[in-house]
Order: structure tokens, then C-alpha cells, then sequence
């Protein structure tokens, strides 16, 4: 994956992590009120589901390749210029990233290793729980791979034997729910997400909801002793280190607030399936949303009906190839050369209206597989807007020129649709042009598309010969268009004042969203 990739992935990511914590943010605290603490701790699996919809491949546009319309030949020797910095800012962004994310993890490390010190010496005990030397933060759960319940010091002494039972039945609920593991997640969002303060934020919300929840759990099944367990909490030492991956006593924990939520009842049956209902269906909801709007703009876009030509002059190492393609805004296309240096190079870009009546030009070059270049230019219509790129030996150099325009829509219901000529004077033009019929098939299932048809015209105007060009989606309208271009007729090309045979190219799209279809026409 190329650097642009990568910092579009991170961006993707960034974007869906923060809408999805700002929605739990606004969320948790009305949930606990109706629902318990359990329930707003849930509500933080629309995190780890919003990325990884992000993440899960989308519904793609395949890039329609364009036609190769001429060459010339060698012209002579191209002196090779480096990439320049348009080509090379994604690696310096991405080299920040990484380097701001190996500083968060190495303070991480760091918080672990000086919680870890600060308990000292840890004995086994005979009841498989293990005893510290120290008391702050603890008892606590730790280990990711080995999760043990630490105890602190003079732990029997300080605790009643109720209030050691409660203490142990909180840190098994840990155990058993997997919050390690979840603390864990957190830390590693924070290592690749450093530079978002919401992420920052929403770590220490959720493993406070994660103790709240924890603390409801104990209540639960030990009803009757409320009280003993907020003795308990007031006895427990605060931590001077935190603890990323694990569950202890920080001293930032709501202390006051946790024993308030002891005097709230716990959560019957019918609470507990609304939790999960709501839950599950949050998280699955906002991840479809998140997935659901990649390919979204891309599609939208593609749809508006505005067809473009679009015309490429691409000088590759002193051979100049032409290309051209005529299609709606918002769909991919695609071209290649093969340098004589022994280079394969591709491009892909994107055709969209801009602000104030530009066109925008978005894609990326690549060299062998490898991309050189994400250029996104800005142009005005029929101006060409150009761009080079070469590989970092400097062996091989791609120089493209790139035009757009958009086409001519009328309706079928006029009576004359004019064309622009051919490069032979007096280029035929539409004289009667009768609607295809819309396929049942394609009406059924409200298919929509276009196909381009190349039509011989003889010089009695009427056509001697049509031929499907290109059609999307194949197949499905080609049958209809060509049965109704036959009954065409055109006033027939001029040349030297006489009606001569002449060819012309015909796009014919076909629209749902519009009750009579609309027709595209370009001369060839």
C-alpha cells in the first residue's frame, strides 16, 4: 500500500472513530440513567465496528479504459526531472504519523513498566491470586496474555472478609468479561490515533463506564451489600501510575459517582434486552452508515446524467500516445503506456464539477505498480491542465495533458439534434430519431445505463451500418438501441456540394429518474 493509500485509510478511519465517539458521548450518560451502567458500556462497541466497516472493502467502480486514438513516434531524448514535492508529501505525512504514534507507545510502555515497579516483588499465593509488596491501585487485573488478580499488601488486614469477597467478585468480573483485552484495544487506538483528542477523550469515558458497569455486576449478585462495598472502595489505594493495559484503581476514578451509582437499582430482565437491542443495533447500524458512505459520494456523483469527453495527450519518454473517452461525471478511466526503458505505467483518475464551474481531475500514477503521484488538478472546461511525473531513478519521465468538456443533452422529443463535425466537411446530422423501447427487464429492476453506438450513414441518409461500441452495463441495452437506430434517418455529409456516405458516434443513455429517456450525441 502506497503512502497516499495509507494516509487515505487513516483519514477514512479518523473520520468514522470520531463520529462514532462523539454519538456514545451524547448517548451514555441518558443510557445509564434508563438503562444501568452496563448499558453505556456497551454502547462503545459502535467504536471497534465503525473502523473495522471502514476497513471491510466496498462496492467499487470499475475505471473504464480509454481508447488509444494515435501516436507518433520517437522524437527524441527527454531529459528525466525528479518527482516533485506534489508526489512526495503523503511519505513526509505519513513519516510524522508513524513517528508521533512510536512516541505514544513508548510512553505506554513506559506507564506499564512504572506501574509494574511500583508493586514490587509479586509472591504466588497458595489460592492462585498473587500478593504485592505495595498497595496503590490495587487490587488490580493484569496480564494480557496470563491475566492474575493482584493483591496489595496486608490485604486480609485491611479488608473484612465480606468486603475481600466483594473486592475479589469485582476483579473476576473483569477477568471473565475480557476487560483487559478492551483496555488493550484502547491503548492501540491511542498508539495509531494519537494526534485525535477525541480518542484521548473517549478512553478514559469508557473505562470509566467499564468500572461503573464492573461495579453494577458485583451489586447484582451480591444485593445486599451495598454498604460493604462502598467501605471497600473508600479502603482501596489510588494509583500514582496508570495502568494501559489492565483494570486498577486510578486516581483519576469517579470515586463519588461510583458510590452514588450504588444506590441505584440494578437492571431487571427486560432492561438487559433493551441494552443488547440497543447496542447491537447501534453498532450495526452506524457501522452500515460508515460502510455504506465509501463508495456513496463516488456513486452519487456518477449518476447526474452530465456526460464528458475527455481527451489525454500523454508523452512517455518522447513518444506521444492520444487518448480520449466520453462517459458521466464521477466514473473512473483508466490508461496505460509501456515505456521503452522497460517501465509499465498506469493512471486512474475521476472526472467531477467543482466550484465555480471547474472541472476536477483526481487520481493516481503509478510506475511498475507503484504509485508515483495522487495529483488532484483544477481546470476550467476545453483547458488543458498538465502534469509530470517520473520514477525515483529518474529513468523514465510521463508528461499528460488532460481535457474535458462536457457534451450536448438534448431530449428525444426534439425534432433536430445537431452534432459537431467530423474532420470531412458537411458531417451528417440527425434528421428523425424515433425512442428505443426501455427493455421490461431493465424497467423491472430500474437498471439504468448507456450505450455508444458507431452508425454508418449512407448518402441517402439513412444507415447502412450499426455497431455497440461500448455499453454499460453490457448487454442489457444494446438490442433496443440498435433496433431503433436502423430506423434513424440523417441528412446525409456534403462534400464538393454532393451527399456522400459518413460515420458518426451516437451515445445513447438510458434514465430512470426522468419519464422519457434523454439521449447524448457527439460527433465522431
Amino acid at each position: 500500500m502506497s503512502s497516499a493509500e495509507m494516509l487515505a485509510v487513516l483519514t477514512e478511519t479518523t473520520l468514522a472513530s470520531s463520529a462514532a465517539i462523539v454519538l456514545v458521548l451524547l448517548l451514555r450518560r441518558p443510557v445509564r440513567r434508563c438503562l444501568g451502567a452496563s448499558a453505556a458500556y456497551l454502547l462503545w462497541l459502535v467504536l471497534p465496528a465503525a473502523l473495522l466497516a471502514v476497513l471491510l472493502p466496498g462496492p467499487q467502480l470499475t475505471a473504464v479504459p480509454m481508447r488509444v486514438v494515435g501516436a507518433t513516434a520517437q522524437v527524441g531524448e527527454v531529459v528525466a526531472a525528479t518527482v516533485g514535492f506534489s508526489s512526495a508529501w503523503p511519505q513526509w505525512l505519513l513519516s510524522a504519523w508513524l513517528a508521533g504514534a512510536v512516541l505514544m507507545a513508548a510512553r505506554l510502555v513506559r506507564q506499564q513498566y512504572d506501574f509494574r515497579r511500583e508493586l514490587g516483588v509479586l509472591v504466588q499465593r497458595a489460592d492462585g491470586l498473587w500478593q504485592a509488596q505495595s498497595t496503590a491501585g490495587l487490587p488490580a487485573a493484569m496480564g494480557l496474555l496470563q491475566p492474575r488478580i493482584v493483591l496489595p499488601a496486608g490485604f486480609e488486614q485491611r479488608y473484612s472478609s465480606l468486603e475481600q469477597q466483594l473486592v475479589l467478585l469485582h476483579e473476576r468480573v473483569h477477568l471473565r468479561r475480557g476487560d483487559i483485552g478492551v483496555n488493550a484495544l484502547l491503548a492501540l487506538l491511542q498508539c495509531v490515533y494519537w494526534f485525535n483528542p477525541l480518542l484521548l477523550l473517549a478512553q478514559r469515558r469508557c473505562r470509566e463506564d467499564q468500572e461503573l458497569s464492573c461495579d453494577e455486576r458485583v451489586i447484582a449478585q451480591m444485593a445486599g451489600a451495598r454498604r460493604s462495598y462502598g467501605d471497600a472502595m473508600l479502603k482501596t489505594g489510588l494509583a500514582q501510575s496508570s495502568l494501559p493495559v489492565g483494570c486498577h484503581w486510578q486516581s483519576h476514578h469517579p470515586l463519588k459517582e461510583r458510590i452514588a451509582m450504588l444506590k441505584r437499582p440494578v437492571p431487571g430482565k427486560k432492561q438487559w434486552a433493551a441494552m443488547l437491542l440497543l447496542s447491537v443495533g447501534l453498532s450495526s447500524g452506524f457501522a452500515y452508515a460508515a460502510w455504506a458512505a465509501k463508495p456513496a459520494r463516488a456513486v452519487a456523483s456518477a449518476v447526474q446524467g452530465t456526460v464528458y469527453a475527455t481527451f489525454v495527450e500523454a508523452e512517455l519518454d518522447g513518444t506521444t500516445q492520444r487518448f480520449e473517452l466520453r462517459q458521466p461525471a464521477g466514473m473512473p478511466f483508466s490508461f496505460s503506456a509501456s515505456s521503452g526503458r522497460g517501465v509499465q505505467w498506469a493512471a486512474e483518475f475521476t472526472l467531477t464539477p467543482a466550484a465555480d464551474g471547474l472541472l476536477k481531475l483526481q487520481g493516481t500514477m503509478k510506475a511498475d505498480g507503484v504509485v508515483v503521484s495522487s495529483p488532484t488538478l483544477l481546470t476550467k472546461a476545453n483547458e488543458v491542465a498538465g502534469i509530470e511525473v517520473s520514477t525515483a531513478d529518474g529513468r523514465s519521465l510521463w508528461k499528460l495533458q488532460l481535457r474535458s468538456l462536457p457534451q450536448v443533452a438534448v431530449p428525444v422529443a426534439a425534432d433536430r439534434i445537431s452534432l459537431e463535425p467530423e474532420a470531412i466537411a458537411g458531417a451528417a446530422v440527425v434528421d428523425r430519431m424515433p425512442p428505443p423501447r426501455y427493455p421490461k427487464d431493465a424497467v423491472d429492476n430500474r437498471i439504468e445505463g448507456k450505450v455508444m453506438l458507431r452508425i454508418e450513414v449512407g448518402a441517402d441518409g439513412r444507415p447502412t451500418d450499426v455497431k455497440v461500441t461500448e455499453s454499460q452495463p453490457q448487454g442489457v441495452f444494446d438490442a433496443a438501441a440498435v433496433e431503433s437506430a436502423w430506423k434513424w434517418t440523417f441528412v446525409p455529409a456534403q462534400k464538393d456540394g454532393k451527399a456522400v456516405a459518413s460515420a458518426l458516434k451516437v451515445p445513447v443513455q438510458f434514465a430512470m429518474d426522468e419519464e422519457e429517456l434523454t439521449y447524448t450525441e457527439q460527433g465522431s
